[in-house]
């Protein structure tokens, strides 16, 4: 029996029979604990053919983890063991925040999906960056800053807020940095001001010294021309491309039942519901963005052929977070042996796909 059988079979249903957030938490202390242990299970894709480039740096595989899971970094000296090819920490904010009221975090195991309203809670910029300076990362990682989780920054306070955020995170060994402007499970939701954005950029570029790439994640409850005013906007601030996407306040064709639904309230919606609508995402920003900029696909990728989809889509790289969950430790694996029997079976490469060679239908 393989580790995804002994998970799925044995593992998963205890946990789940526990509080979310707890098993989150205990989860992030037992990754720390036995990270030798961990290191010596066979959880990483060996193969050549999923390689990939991500700002110069070479991936083992175009496999990462996505924000949300890992707040503030503390386990980016171990994830390496897990096989993923990079992981983004964050959301990180300027100011340390406690997020909403518990519960906050609910599994919907029939759709394989979680609702989250966490609320950017985390030990805030400067706590973070000290704690990780020095530090070896195991793997290459990027880093997502947030406006703090308070309606009353708003305007030319949000813009400082967020530029002193990455004022302090530029100094981190990360390979880039995205601008969270679509958390739902806040106060304020997603950014909806385009201005603040424009001005949040120029800020951000004019303290860049690095010249880090710079991201920015965006919702799939984005409208048309939002998404329009967006693209321009960062064609002129040089952003280096797009998170597609964050979660989704939508209830869209979930085999959850309403009543359950309505108990748990408002909050992001991530997991497998969300594919359709972040792959839609991360066409529409395909078709936006300039040749230069890249995508991260991300939503709703649990196997081979999510990731094969999102690739043909436009995405140069992808990340899971809510199929880690459901599919444990060998979940990164998983994906890269079924996308690179995928790649085999249809006779194309990732670089055929970054090209625009191949589609996901043909």
């Amino acid at each position: 029996m393989g580790q995804d059988f002994f998970y799925e079979k044995l593992i998963r249903p205890l946990l789940f029979k526990l509080d979310p957030e707890s098993v989150h938490q205990s989860a992030h202390h037992a990754l720390l604990t036995a990270g030798p242990l961990i290191g010596a299970l066979p959880l990483r894709y060996s193969g050549q053919g999923l390689r990939v480039k991500l700002f110069g740096r070479e991936l083992l595989n175009p496999i990462g983890l996505a924000a949300g899971f890992d707040k503030n970094g503390s386990l980016a000296p171990v994830l390496g063991a897990l096989g993923f090819g990079f992981m983004e920490i964050g959301s990180v904010c300027a100011k340390p925040h406690g997020g909403n009221p518990r519960p906050r975090l609910f599994r919907l195991s029939d759709d394989e999906a979680l609702i989250n309203r966490l609320g950017l809670n985390g030990l805030g910029a400067q706590s973070v960056v000290t704690a990780l300076a020095g530090k070896k990362f195991s793997l290459p990682c990027g880093i997502n800053i947030a406006k703090t989780n308070d309606p009353g920054i708003s305007g030319e306070d949000a813009v400082e807020d967020v530029v002193y955020s990455f004022s302090l995170v530029k100094t981190l060994p990360v390979e880039f940095v995205t601008i969270n402007a679509s958390c739902p499970n806040t106060t304020e939701g997603c950014l909806k001001e385009s201005s603040v954005l424009a001005a949040t950029l120029e800020r951000v570029n004019a303290i860049n010294d690095r010249k880090l790439p710079i991201l920015l994640k965006l919702s799939p409850d984005s409208t048309e021309r939002f998404l329009e005013e967006v693209a321009s906007i960062c064609k002129d601030k040089k952003v280096a491309g797009y998170v597609c996407g964050n979660t989704t306040l939508t209830r869209e064709e979930l085999s959850t039942a309403a009543e359950r639904l309505n108990a748990i309230g408002w909050g992001g919606l991530s997991g497998k519901p969300l594919k359709h609508l972040n792959l839609r995402l991360t066409q529409k920003l395909a078709k936006l963005k300039s040749p230069e900029q890249i995508i991260i696909g991300v939503g709703g990728i649990a196997n081979g052929q999510d990731a094969f989809d999102y690739l043909s889509a436009g995405a140069h790289v992808l990340e899971i977070y809510t199929s880690f969950v459901y599919r444990g430790p060998s979940c990164a694996k998983q994906i890269c042996e079924e996308l690179s029997a995928i790649l085999k079976a249809r006779g194309v490469t990732l670089s055929d796909l970054s090209a625009g060679h191949i589609s996901a239908t043909a």
